[in-house]
């Protein structure tokens, strides 16, 4: 919730709805959680925003996906992000 506060526009930082922002033309190098669910296609697996977060919270929980912390956001790299489907694939080896 955003008290009030309007997302912020092209940064897809937005409530927990259903609906998915825009895909931007260019991904970022520093992504937000949408952007980062964006980036690795959750939104094209039947995830809608809320639960693409919690996949992803999971992932970092678990060691398995990494991210950082400040100014009290959770941030994803995009060198990382592109390197977890060869790091699952490897996994499963």
């Amino acid at each position: 919730m955003f008290f009030g506060l309007p997302p912020k526009v092209g940064r897809c930082l937005m409530s927990d709805s259903a609906k998915w922002p825009e895909r931007p033309a260019e991904f970022p190098q520093l992504m937000t959680p949408v952007e980062a669910a964006m980036f690795l296609r959750l939104d094209e697996t039947g995830h809608d925003p809320k639960s693409a977060r919690r996949t992803l919270n999971y992932w970092r929980d678990r060691g398995e996906l990494r991210a950082t912390k400040f100014a009290r956001r959770v941030w994803h790299l995009k060198q990382e992000l592109a390197k977890f489907p060869q790091k699952k694939t490897e996994e499963r080896g």
